[in-house]
Parts: C-alpha cells; sequence; structure tokens
C-alpha cells in the first residue's frame, strides 16, 4: 500500500507544498510551472465553476465580489471579533454575519448566490493543494501534516481540521510553524551536541504577510526543543503595505480629488501597485515612482516614495517587532549569550529595516541558511515523513509548547464552582497527558478555558460530563480518575474516565483472575504522562501494600504455635480449626469506565456531512465544466487547425468550391463558439466537431491515402519480384530449390500471374486518381493484398531441405597383447600434439650460450 507523504503550507498570500521522496524533500510545482499557488478561490457565475491559485488571481479583476484572498486569518473566528472588523476593511467581497455568529462570503456560483464559511473557502483550496499533489505523485493523497500559526487557539485547529476532513484529507499532526521551520533547519544537522550536553540555540523570526512568529528553540542530536515563541498576529508585510496604500490615497485626494476607497477596483489597483514599489524600495536606496493609467475617471495618477519615508510612515510597526524580539528575552530560561545563531524566514524579511531591529536586539547576524518562502512545507512534509510508515527517517523529537494556560473549572449540582486549577501552564510541552482524581456523589461537570490572554473572543475551549457517578455503598464519594490531554495538534481534550472502588475478594479467586486477564499497566507510546498530587482535585497514588502487614504476620505466627501445640497434646496429625476455614481475603480494586460526553462550539458529526456533500458536489460540478471546457477548446483547436491545414498540405485535395463552402463553415463556427455557444453542454460540442469532421476527415483520408500509396505499393512489388527470382532460379535447376514438388511450383507460378495482375491494376487506378477526389484503392487493401500474397508464396519459399543421414562409420577392432598396453590415453594425447614451446622441445634451442663447444 501507497502512502502519502504531504505536507501543506498555507499561507496568507501563498501556499506551498512539500512532499517526501527517496532523495529527500521536494517542493512541488502545479500546472503552471509555479511553486507558490497564490491563496486564491474564485466562484464563477454562468456556468464558470471554481478557479484556484493562479488562474482565481489572475481572474480577480473581473470577478472581484466572488475571488476570496486573506481568508486564512478568519478561519475559526466570529464576525463580531474587533480582529476581524479590521481585517474585513482590507477586503473586497461582500460578508455578512451568520445565524451563529460566524462569518460568511455571499459569492456568485453557477448563476445563483451562496453564502460560504471560511472553514468552506480553505476545504476548497486544500482539493486543490490535494490534486496538485496527486498528479506530482501518481497516487491519492490522504495523510498529511498541515501548519498553522502558533496563536491559533483550540477553536481555530479544529476549524482547520474541520477543512482538511471536507476536502478528504486525514491530518496526522496540525504542526505550529515555528515547529517547522525549526525541524527543517535541525534534522540535517550533523554536529549537533549530544543530548546531555548544552543545546545550541536557535532563534527563528519569521515575518509573513499576515503575522510575525518569533520562537527560541534548543537543538541536541535527535531531538528540538521550543524554549519561548511568540506571535503579532497583526504585524505581517500587508500591514506595511497598507501604510503606502494609505499615503497614496491621500495624496490622490489632494492632487487629483480622488477617492480610492468608493471603487473597489481602483482600490485593488493600488494595493497592487504598492505592494510592487515596496518590494522595489527593499533593494533601492533612491526614491520611486508609481504611475497607474487610467486610475479612476479616466486619469492617469503617479506619485514617488524613497525608503526613508517608507520606514517613517511604518515607525510603530517597526517598533512593534522591536517589542516582541524584547518580550522573547524577557523572563526567559535563556540570555542574549546563550542564543548561538538567528534565523529568518519569511518574505518580509527582506525589509532592510527589519534585519537592523532583529540585529540590534538579539546582537546578531541575521542568517539565511532557510529559504524564505518554502521552508515550513519542507518541515512539514519531513514530520509527515516520520509518522508515516512507508519513509525511513532519521529519529528527531520535537518538544513543542503550548502558547496559554489551561485551566479546569467543575461545578456543583447547584450549579455553583466547585473548584478550579491549572492543569497546564503556559509554555507546557505537547503532546502531554494528566491523570486528575475527584471525589463525587453525582455526575462530574468540567469546563476548560485558557488561563492567559488569547489573540481570540473564544476563550472557553469546551464543557465535559463525566458520568454516571453514584455514591459509594457506605454513602461517601466516590474517587473518579479523569485524564485530560493536550494531543498532538494542539487540542485540549478529555480522553477518558473511570471510577475506583475497593472490592474483598478471596486470595485464590483473585490470582485466578490474574493469571486469566494477565494484568498489565497501560502506557500509550508517544505520549507523556504525569500525575499532579492533591487532596481533592488532583492525582492521589494508591498503595498496594497492606498498612496492617506487620500484625497480620504476628496472628500468623501465633496461630501456628497454638496448631502445633494442639498436633502435641492430642496426637493428632492435623488439627482443622475454624481459624482455617475461613478464605483468606484481599483488598482489590476495581476500575469501571465513564462516558465522557464533550460540549464544543461547532464542527459536529452533522456538520462534516453536510460540508462534506457540499464540498463535492462542486467537485463534480468542476469536473463537468472542466469536460465541457475541453470539448469547447477541442472544437475551436480543430477550426484553427483545419483552416491552417486548408492553406496549405490540404490544399490540394480539396476543390475550390468545396474548400469555400468548407471555409464558410469553420468561420460560422468560430462566430458561434463567441457567440450562442459560449455556454452550452458537452453534448453540443461533441456534434458540432463530428459535424465539421465529415468533410474534414475525408479531406484528411485523400492526404494520407495519397502520402502512403506509393510505398504499399512499392512493398507489394517487392515482393513479386523476389518470388519471380525464385521461379528463374527453379527453372534454371538451381539446387537450392531441387527439394520443391511439382504442386509447389505450380502454386508459385499461379499465384505469381494471379498477383501481378493484382498489382497491374492498383498501378493504373493509383495513376489516374485526382487528389482531390475520394480515393477508389486504399492503402489497407494493398497492404492486405501483399499479406494474401505472402501467406500463399513465403511458406513455399522458404521450405528448408529434408536433412540427408550420414553413412555410419565402422568400428574398430581392439588392439591386442603388448601393443595395446603400451598406448595409454595420456600417450596418445602426447603423440598427437606439437611442442607448444621449442625449449621443451630442445632444451639447447632456450639458451644458445649454453651449448658446448670443441
Amino acid at each position: 500500500m501507497i502512502s502519502s507523504v504531504v505536507g501543506f503550507d498555507i499561507g496568507y498570500s501563498s501556499c506551498f507544498i512539500g512532499i517526501a521522496r527517496g532523495g529527500g524533500i521536494e517542493i512541488i510545482d502545479n500546472e503552471y510551472s509555479k511553486r507558490d499557488n497564490p491563496t486564491y478561490v474564485g466562484y464563477g457565475a454562468c456556468a464558470d465553476g471554481r478557479k484556484m491559485a493562479l488562474s482565481a488571481k489572475s481572474q480577480m479583476t473581473s470577478n472581484i465580489k466572488s475571488t476570496l484572498h486573506g481568508f486564512n486569518p478568519l478561519i475559526g473566528r466570529e464576525f463580531d471579533d474587533p480582529m476581524i472588523q479590521t481585517n474585513l476593511k482590507a477586503m473586497f467581497n461582500d460578508i455578512e454575519k451568520q445565524d451563529d455568529g460566524a462569518i460568511g462570503f455571499r459569492v456568485d456560483y453557477e448563476e445563483k448566490q451562496i453564502v460560504l464559511t471560511p472553514e468552506n473557502v480553505t476545504s476548497s483550496l486544500l482539493v486543490y493543494l490535494k490534486t496538485v499533489a496527486e498528479a506530482k505523485l501518481g497516487f491519492a493523497v490522504n495523510d498529511c501534516v498541515i501548519s498553522v500559526p502558533l496563536y491559533f487557539c483550540d477553536y481555530q485547529r479544529r476549524a482547520m481540521v474541520f477543512a482538511a476532513k471536507t476536502a478528504g484529507l486525514n491530518v496526522l499532526r496540525l504542526m505550529n510553524d515555528s515547529a517547522a521551520i525549526a525541524l527543517a533547519y535541525g534534522i540535517y544537522k550533523q554536529d549537533l551536541p549530544a543530548e546531555k550536553e548544552k543545546a545550541r540555540l536557535v532563534v527563528f523570526v519569521d515575518i509573513g504577510d499576515n503575522d510575525t512568529q518569533v520562537s527560541a528553540v534548543g537543538f541536541n542530536k535527535g531531538k528540538l526543543e521550543v524554549k519561548k515563541s511568540l506571535a503579532d498576529p497583526q504585524l505581517g508585510g500587508r500591514h506595511f503595505g497598507e501604510r503606502i496604500c494609505n499615503f497614496f490615497k491621500v495624496e490622490f485626494m489632494k492632487k487629483y480629488n480622488i477617492d480610492v476607497d468608493s471603487r473597489a477596483r481602483a482600490a485593488m489597483r493600488l494595493q497592487t501597485e504598492c505592494e510592487k514599489l515596496k518590494k522595489t524600495m527593499s533593494a533601492n536606496t533612491t526614491s520611486i515612482p508609481l504611475n497607474i493609467e487610467c486610475f479612476m475617471n479616466d486619469i492617469d495618477v503617479s506619485g514617488r516614495m524613497g525608503r526613508e519615508q517608507f520606514e517613517e510612515l511604518s515607525h510603530d510597526l517597526f517598533e512593534r517587532l522591536r517589542h516582541l524580539l524584547q518580550e522573547l528575552l524577557h523572563n526567559a530560561t535563556f540570555t542574549i549569550e546563550d542564543i548561538d545563531s538567528v534565523e529568518i524566514v519569511g518574505g518580509s524579511t527582506r525589509i532592510p529595516k527589519c534585519k537592523t531591529i532583529i540585529e540590534e536586539v538579539l546582537h546578531k547576524t541575521c542568517s539565511t541558511t532557510l529559504n524564505a518562502d518554502d521552508s515550513t512545507a519542507r518541515g512539514c512534509a519531513l514530520q509527515c515523513a516520520i509518522l508515516s510508515p512507508a519513509f525511513k527517517v532519521r529519529d528527531f523529537a520535537i518538544n513543542d509548547v503550548v502558547q496559554s494556560g489551561i485551566k479546569l473549572v467543575w461545578y456543583n449540582p447547584d450549579g455553583s464552582v466547585g473548584g478550579d486549577m491549572e492543569v497546564f501552564n503556559k509554555g507546557h510541552v505537547f503532546p502531554f497527558s494528566k491523570m486528575l482524581t475527584f471525589y463525587r456523589k453525582e455526575n462530574l461537570i468540567l469546563e476548560a478555558s485558557y488561563s492567559n490572554p488569547i489573540p481570540h473572543t473564544q476563550t472557553v475551549i469546551g464543557r465535559f460530563e463525566v458520568g454516571p457517578i453514584k455514591p459509594a455503598e457506605d454513602g461517601s464519594s466516590t474517587k473518579v480518575k479523569v485524564k485530560v490531554k493536550v494531543d498532538i495538534h494542539s487540542l485540549f481534550t478529555v480522553e477518558s474516565a473511570h471510577t475506583v472502588t475497593k472490592i474483598q475478594v478471596p486470595v485464590e479467586e483473585e490470582k485466578k483472575e490474574e493469571k486469566k486477564d494477565g494484568k498489565k499497566a497501560e502506557k500509550k507510546e508517544g505520549d507523556n504522562m504525569e500525575t499532579e498530587d492533591g487532596a481533592e482535585n488532583g492525582v492521589k497514588e494508591e498503595s498496594n501494600s497492606n498498612e496492617n502487614g506487620a500484625d497480620l504476620n504476628a496472628e500468623k505466627i501465633e496461630k501456628n504455635d497454638s496448631e502445633e501445640k494442639m498436633k502435641e497434646e492430642n496426637g493428632a496429625d492435623e488439627i482443622i480449626s475454624e481459624e482455617k476455614k475461613k478464605p483468606k481475603m484481599k483488598t482489590k480494586t476495581v476500575q469501571n469506565p465513564l462516558e465522557v460526553t464533550s460540549s464544543k462550539k461547532g464542527f459536529t458529526s452533522k456538520e462534516l456531512q453536510a460540508a462534506w456533500e457540499r464540498e463535492n458536489a462542486m467537485i463534480s460540478t468542476d469536473k463537468l465544466i472542466k469536460d465541457r471546457l475541453m470539448a469547447k477548446n477541442t472544437v475551436e483547436e480543430y477550426v484553427y487547425d483545419m483552416r491552417d491545414k486548408l492553406y496549405s498540405q490540404l490544399e490540394k485535395f480539396i476543390s475550390e468550391s468545396a474548400k469555400e463552402v468548407y471555409l464558410s463553415e469553420l468561420s460560422k463556427t468560430e462566430n458561434w463558439l463567441y457567440d450562442e455557444g459560449e455556454n452550452c453542454q458537452k453534448q453540443v460540442y461533441i456534434d458540432k466537431l463530428a459535424e465539421l469532421k465529415k468533410v474534414g476527415d475525408r479531406i484528411m483520408t485523400r492526404y494520407n491515402e495519397s502520402e502512403g500509396r506509393q510505398g504499399a505499393l512499392n512493398n507489394l512489388g517487392s515482393c513479386l519480384v523476389h518470388v519471380r527470382k525464385v521461379l528463374d532460379l527453379i527453372a534454371n535447376k538451381d539446387v537450392k530449390y531441387d527439394h520443391l514438388s511439382e504442386e509447389d511450383v505450380k502454386t508459385l507460378i499461379e499465384k505469381d500471374a494471379e498477383f501481378q495482375q493484382v498489382f497491374n491494376d492498383f498501378c493504373n487506378k493509383a495513376a489516374s486518381q485526382k487528389l482531390h477526389e475520394d480515393v477508389q484503392i486504399t492503402v489497407a487493401g494493398i497492404n492486405q493484398k501483399r499479406k494474401e500474397f505472402e501467406d500463399k508464396c513465403y511458406p513455399i519459399v522458404n521450405k528448408s531441405k529434408p536433412k540427408v543421414e550420414p553413412p555410419p562409420v565402422p568400428a574398430e577392432e581392439p588392439k591386442e597383447g603388448k601393443e595395446a598396453e603400451k598406448e595409454t590415453p595420456m600417450e596418445s594425447a602426447e603423440s598427437t600434439q606439437a611442442p607448444a614451446d621449442p625449449a621443451a622441445a630442445d632444451p639447447a634451442a632456450a639458451d644458445p650460450t649454453s651449448m658446448e663447444l670443441d
């Protein structure tokens, strides 16, 4: 079974796809040979369907209301969120508040208006990214790892998992951007310190288009540990671009009396030009011009801005970056001297002032070891490879931390608060599990929420009810153990719960049960466990030892002495006492599982099913539209291709009158495609193409027959010549064919005469054939006759001669007496073989100086 190993980085402006191959991690390109996929999704009216990424971005100007961009920060948020209201001002779409308080985009789709949530739009984008990955890999993509900003809360993370499930993806992990970047950096390092040595501390600064994330990560051989991480969701490249846009809006109002915000298309054009200007200023210190033709009311506008002016306009944003870096060092477990290097990623780190501030605060030169754009996708693909059984990857542990503490509040039966505790403090490592102990007489109701401020209005994670719980037999509280967990996605959940009761059982029975059940302590792999001690709300370790063990042993010794004494007095072998008849009892702990009912906002199974059906309906519609457009393009391509060929290679194969009629038909079809045939059904285009091919195929047949006819005739003629030569050899009594019978020779003569006549008829018809008329003989017909001739004659021509048996060799008579004994196999071989070396036959020949002279 082939397993997919894919990582998705869904950014504010661009998305990247990383896949694991045998040679490492590769960032794949899309159908436009681009590695970055713009975060745009367009919904078209009039049967246009959906457009994704680059194609959606290219139609932004013509379909501005139904092309969505910048929806990633909106996922899992409410309409009334102050941060959302700030973001909505920069968007050009129709956005409305839903009944449940969520955000809704009103777009035109398939000649009607529909309302989509940010989760729906994100799932549409994930479907496209999944399709791109499948086209590159060659098989279906199911498992993946998706990056999210580290400040995403529980509700936003569940929204991302919801969008992925809607797109048909199984998320192995929602990975924080900072952890993904750190993994991409550290897994290839061969010189990391050993596990017990001091970690190499690297600070990663990621300034993206929408936010800034900084994290300090310690590296040891085989693991990384996030020491501290912070983020600013309102500090990114687009915020710098907004300062430039606002400046020119004011300037254009003064110079040209133009209100840019009154027209969405004009505001979008200015936004695009300001983004280009920002990138140009990063590489140039001189003043850069900005010119837009026919901007509004047929007015051409122009302006200028330099780097110093830009830095002055964005002074407060740069100070926010400085404050964020200083906050990273404040109350940290490390000092500035402990930092070994600073790695910068993200498109906005290319702004020179950002680099200057980073170096001033952290006292280190910025390093660009990692690719500024696709390092997050590489880290996600690596994490997916680590989690996938299909790849063997170097073991590398990732210890990430939660961004806010999580506390639990439990309630009394009357609804009042019974108590609270912080189960996970800020900066706690995850994934992690804890076992909590409660003493209750009724169902346990818990509410989880964030104990520190977060950039989200939804501070309550959810409510959980554990039950049914009843008092103990003596009326006391029942001991309840609850397992809470922050999983690999950084999602909090109450994983399981059970009651703990003690009962008295006979020792023998208890041993049998132990042997039968084979009790073992449960331990989940890859899951950290911790216990909290507390009198009422923590974990209380139960001792398995017997508190009265010493007294019981003393009592047993006295009992044995009494029995021995009775044996001596009564002379009995054994005394069966009342004490011995009673079975020995032992206290046994029994665990009864409890049901945990979770109550969290949104994303129920019913909502997931509805969203999945809606997405699949859109996918089916997209496929139909794609097939329809392909059929339309086929007709259009055929019209242009045939028109060109009629003036070149096909010109001789159609009469002038027929050519004029057919060209007129092609022109009518072309006009129809851009008028009435603009949005027809697929079958209409198929029928139109078939109608054109009725004439076009006949012309192409004449051309193809003319090109191949002479070659086919030459092949048939070569076969006839070959057989004629064989007949000549037979007539001259050639020994090569003297084994052929008279019947074989007669067959060759008849078939030669028969097919010679056929060949002559073909040649006469070919000579009289006019190019613009339908063919009289076809290449297929000529080849068929050649095959018939070969099947009849070649088996005779190639018939092999019968083998002649050689005469038998007479056996030699055996030799007798001493002659037979003298001749041995070795001697016989030596006598028939000449010496290979002259020196061996004559020793004197080997060295002439060794001869003796008189």
